[in-house]
């Protein structure tokens, strides 16, 4: 029966892979051997009240009592927890380290430059691990007082207040949320992010000459990059928050599709923003460009133009389709 099926995954949903299938077994068998030969629905709902808050029970099933966060979103939160900070690191330590395949060869010669190379390496990864670190809990300790709307299940109120219209969905196969579209999605996040906060002058043309010298033409104006800062930051953050949540909720839901179509608007609109502003592009660089190319600057100008329409159409195409399809899951039954 579906309310037995709803019960034991309201329970393992909150415990480790490896301990799943063994407690769903266990528990069903429990159910069944409470419940009459021929039952009905009536005599389901009275022995799953008798059994109590399934979030009650998962605690109960802990291997070890951990309140951190709170025992029933514990698990979940140290995953995401090494997830997330594993990816920032990764990405800053990447996203470094091309700073130094582009630094111009004749800087390399002084030894206290590589000293210098590996304490900002340790500085940019202790920094962005500790701050990740600190937005994933952040975000765990607002669902765990129920600031997004989602029930932790660990509550003293809920535990005394539960009843059988408290438990969740069984998640419909086709309103999943893939684990790499998650992952991809944030990193891809935070590379934009790191690369436009830590090194912005990765964005050019680099060229290398016969005689074996590096070139770079930067492709932004620090100076205006700073304007926008704050936005792609706090759009950032953002994403990290509907990142946790993903996992928490691993299907598509209204509430669940709402933030994220709302984020993806307001990145829609950044993005078109910063394409289409000229103040943006570093002045010289269309000149540069065209030399480096061995074209005219008129034409270098005329074929910048193209890349920023193409560029915007593809921003919006991309964002109106990504509404669609995700709409279109969450309203699956």
């Amino acid at each position: 029966m579906e309310l037995i099926e709803r019960y034991i995954y309201a329970v393992t949903q909150q415990l480790p892979e490896a301990m799943k299938d063994d407690v769903a077994k266990e528990l069903r068998g429990n159910i069944e051997d409470m419940l009459p030969e021929q039952y009905t629905e009536e005599e389901v709902k009275a022995v799953l009240e008798e059994l109590g808050n399934p979030w009650k029970i998962a605690e109960e099933y802990q291997p070890k009592p951990r309140y951190l966060i709170g025992p029933a979103l514990y698990n979940k939160y140290f995953t995401v927890l090494k997830l997330v900070v594993g990816i920032v690191i990764t990405v800053l330590a990447v996203v470094t380290i091309l700073g130094w395949v582009f630094t111009p060869p004749t800087e390399w010669t002084s030894p206290d430059y590589y000293v210098d190379m590996f304490i900002e390496l340790i500085v940019a990864l202790i920094n962005g691990g500790l701050q990740a670190a600190l937005w994933v809990t952040l975000v765990f300790v607002a669902i765990e007082r129920g600031w997004f709307g989602m029930n932790s299940g660990s509550s003293t109120e809920k535990e005394s207040s539960w009843s059988i219209r408290e438990l969740p969905q069984l998640p419909v196969q086709s309103k999943q949320i893939p684990r790499s579209s998650s992952i991809t999605s944030i990193v891809a996040s935070l590379l934009f992010t790191a690369v436009i906060v830590v090194r912005p002058e990765l964005l050019g043309i680099h060229t290398r000459g016969a005689d074996g010298q590096y070139s770079h033409y930067p492709l932004l104006d620090v100076e205006r990059v700073q304007f926008y800062l704050p936005l792609i930051i706090i759009i950032t953050i953002a994403y990290v928050i509907l990142f946790v949540w993903k996992y928490i909720v691993p299907y598509w839901t209204y509430r669940l599709w709402s933030a994220h179509i709302i984020l993806s608007l307001l990145s829609m609109v950044l993005l078109l923003v910063m394409v289409n502003d000229p103040s943006l592009l570093r002045e010289g660089f269309l000149l540069d460009a065209a030399q480096s190319l061995n074209i005219s600057q008129a034409k270098a100008i005329s074929g910048w133009d193209n890349i920023i329409r193409v560029l915007s159409a593809a921003i919006v195409v991309i964002t109106i389709w990504d509404g669609i399809d995700t709409w279109l899951k969450a309203r699956k039954k």
